[in-house]
Order: C-alpha cells, then sequence, then structure tokens
C-alpha cells in the first residue's frame, strides 16, 4: 500500500491536512468521501504519523512557550499598517495570496510578520483568509476576524480592511485621550507622595532632635507629623504586605463574575468618573456595532462579538438582553429602554433607525457625538482634578511646613531670651 499526503474539507468547510495509506489514489478519494471529507489536492508520498518520545513532545511545548512569552507583542501602529497597505494593494488589483506574501517581508514585528506568513500558507491551501487570523486570537480579535470573513464572502475586501483601519484608529484616539487625562494627575500624585515620605521620615526627625535637644516643646502638628514618620519607618514592611495583600484581595475579587459585575456597576456609580466612563461605552457599543453592521455582518451576529468588546459588566449584561430581544424580533431599542445607561435620546435614535433601516449610519452618528462628548467630558474632568490636587497638596505642604517653622520659631525665641 502507497503513503498519500492529502488536502481535503471536511463537512464543515475547514481545511483537513493528513496522511494516509491507500492501494490505490482512487482508493483514497473513496475513504475520504466516506469520512465526510471533500478531497481537495493529493499527493503520493508521506510519513505515516509515529508516536513521539514524551521528553521530545514536553521539551517542544516548552520551547513554544517560550517563544510566545518572549516574543514582542504587536502595537497598533502595526495592525494599521497592515489594514492600510492591504487595503491599497487589493483595491489596486494585487490577488490577496500576492499581497499578503508581500506584505509579510515587509511587517516589522516578527510576532505579527509570522501570522500573516501562516495566513498566506493556509490561503494557499485552500483556506479562507478569516480561517488563516483566526488561529491566532492574540492578535486577531474576533471582531477583526469576522469583519474579514464577511469582505470575503462579499467581495468587498478592501472597504472592510479600511473601515477596520479607521475603527482601530478611532477607538485608540480615545484611549490616548482618557490616558493623556490621567497623566498629570499621576504625576502630582507621586511626586507628591514621595516628597512628603522623604520629609516625614528622614528631614523631620533630624529637626525634632535639634528642637528637643534645646528644651522646645513641640506644637500639635509637629507631633503627629513626626508620630506618623516614625510609624512608616518602623512598619514600612509590615505596610507593604498589606498594601500588595490588598491588591491581590481586589484583583481575585473582581476576577470572578460577581466581582467583574460589582465593579462594573461601581464605575459607573463614581461621581465624575462615572458619567465620563458612560459616555465612553456608549461610544464604544454604537461605534463598534456599527462597524459591523456597515462591513455587512449581520444584527446577532455583531451583538455576540460586541459582548466581547465591552470591558464593563455591566453594557455586557446589557449586549446579551438586546441580543435575546432581537432574537425575538422585538429591535434593538426595546431592550436598551429599559436601562437608564443608555440616555434616551440614544434610544431614540435607535428606534428611529430601526425603522427607517439605516441602523448602521444612525448608529455611526450616535458614536460621533459621544465621542466628541467624550472629548468635553475629559477636559471638564481635568478643570476639577487639577484644582482638587493642587489644594490637597497645598494643605500637606503647608503642614509640613507649620510642623517645621512652629518649633523653630519657639526655639529662636527661647535663645533670644
Amino acid at each position: 500500500m502507497a503513503v498519500y499526503t492529502y488536502r481535503a474539507r471536511d463537512p464543515r468547510g475547514q481545511l483537513v491536512i493528513g496522511v494516509l495509506e491507500a492501494e490505490t489514489e482512487t482508493g483514497l478519494i473513496r475513504a475520504l468521501r466516506g469520512r465526510g471529507y471533500t478531497p481537495v489536492r493529493i499527493s503520493l508520498g508521506g510519513v505515516m504519523p509515529k508516536e513521539r518520545p514524551a521528553r521530545m513532545m514536553i521539551g517542544k511545548r516548552l520551547a513554544r512557550r517560550i517563544e510566545k512569552w518572549t516574543a514582542p507583542p504587536v502595537q497598533l501602529r502595526d495592525m494599521l499598517v497592515l489594514c492600510t497597505n492591504l487595503s491599497s494593494m487589493i483595491s489596486a488589483g494585487v490577488p490577496l495570496m500576492g499581497a499578503l506574501q508581500v506584505l509579510a517581508e515587509q511587517i516589522a514585528n516578527p510576532t505579527l510578520r509570522d501570522a500573516v506568513r501562516e495566513a498566506a500558507k493556509m490561503v494557499a491551501e485552500g483556506a479562507s483568509f478569516a480561517d488563516g487570523l483566526a488561529r491566532y486570537p492574540r492578535i486577531f480579535s474576533r471582531l477583526f476576524v469576522s469583519m474579514v470573513r464577511v469582505g470575503e464572502m462579499s467581495g468587498t475586501m478592501h472597504d472592510v480592511l479600511k473601515d477596520m483601519a479607521s475603527y482601530m484608529e478611532q477607538q485608540e484616539v480615545l484611549r490616548q485621550k482618557l490616558r493623556g487625562a490621567m497623566v498629570y494627575p499621576a504625576i502630582l500624585a507621586v511626586a507628591g507622595t514621595v516628597v512628603i515620605i522623604v520629609i516625614v521620615t528622614f528631614v523631620l526627625p533630624q529637626f525634632v532632635e535639634i528642637f528637643l535637644r534645646s528644651g522646645v516643646e513641640l506644637p500639635v502638628p509637629t507631633k503627629i507629623v513626626y508620630a506618623t514618620g516614625l510609624f512608616i519607618k518602623k512598619y514600612l514592611f509590615l505596610l507593604m504586605f498589606f498594601f500588595g495583600a490588598a491588591i491581590t484581595v481586589f484583583k481575585v475579587g473582581f476576577s470572578t463574575q460577581k466581582g467583574r459585575d460589582l465593579w462594573g456597576w461601581l464605575v459607573l456609580r463614581i461621581p465624575l468618573i462615572g458619567p465620563l466612563v458612560r459616555d465612553v461605552l456608549v461610544g464604544r457599543f454604537t461605534r463598534t456595532i456599527g462597524a459591523l453592521l456597515h462591513a455587512g455582518v449581520p444584527l446577532l451576529q455583531s451583538l455576540v462579538i460586541l459582548k466581547d468588546v465591552l470591558d464593563n459588566s455591566v453594557f455586557a449584561n446589557i449586549t446579551q438582553e438586546v441580543y435575546d430581544s432581537a432574537e425575538k424580533g422585538q429591535g434593538v431599542h426595546r431592550a436598551l429602554m429599559a436601562h437608564r445607561e443608555f440616555p434616551r435620546d440614544v434610544v431614540y435614535m435607535i428606534s428611529n433607525g430601526e425603522e427607517s433601516g439605516a441602523m448602521s449610519a444612525m448608529f455611526s452618528k450616535v458614536a460621533d457625538f459621544y465621542e466628541s462628548r467624550v472629548d468635553f467630558s475629559v477636559k471638564e474632568l481635568l478643570s476639577y482634578i487639577e484644582p482638587s490636587f493642587i489644594s490637597i497638596l497645598g494643605v500637606v505642604v503647608g503642614t509640613m511646613m507649620a510642623s517645621v517653622l512652629l518649633p523653630m520659631f519657639d526655639m529662636i525665641k527661647t535663645i533670644s531670651r
């Protein structure tokens, strides 16, 4: 009997590659069809799989894990370059296979380059581009794969990739705005904390020794600050332990479903921050589902993908309710109307989009409005945070100065007498 290497499609359309023994090629085709496979390519030769030693398997698994840990992460700019260049090449008439081969040589990030090469190999073997990307869920999200799959089926790959690049860029701009809003307060908080700890634990005790030798009675502010510094200095490692334990408990607690639900609810109820988070999530909800519908992804499938994109459990649960409502034919706006997280004007606009059949355009309009509203909310939040931090630091620094200057004035009076 001869050994053949085959490539075939299973009943679900997935590509299957294997090695099989058969007397003739016709016998092999008959055997594959008996399994429900549709042969794509058959070639004579191959090696039947043998049982590998356990040590070899463990070594290869360890090597693969180490390679994953040390591989550089794929940045947003890498994905934007991939989407933009691939869209341009396909719109210029370059076949998908050729475009992938060219881009695989140009991509600088080795992790993304290897993924694109493997996807190109699968395309050459008869698989779809979306199936090749789906093998790398850490690089290509479910949203990305679904939009590419729709682009392949509809023949609008270049438009889908262009829309995907625009979507990722908009989301990154939004993230950068939020990060930028927290940079200044974070710098103030860290710098202020470091200065206070240094003064309380190192500077002030040296002055206190001088005051005590001079027979000066320490005022109340100095006693409080001095006692605080001694406590921190004496129990520093214990405080660090409790701080680390609190962070660990926090992470473990909020990693459970109940913890995520509680955290999602709490974040939306924090004064000043809650409304900003709500606007961000409403914008992400409408932007994502609008992009999916525009690409041709069915509504129910779009809602399933959207649930994975939202990182707030409250909005994820709302999305599930919207899915249940849409599956029953009741529409999206009916489910949203029952939740106060979505303002009435958003629900009204979505309802008009459903009635007019222009849901994608209406979702995009809502997203545009809320993304611009987030920009305004960030500036408004900063207008509250900056003076608040400065006032708090002013009070703390004033207390530090008073704890040093008050006994110093008393010492000067004592010396002058």
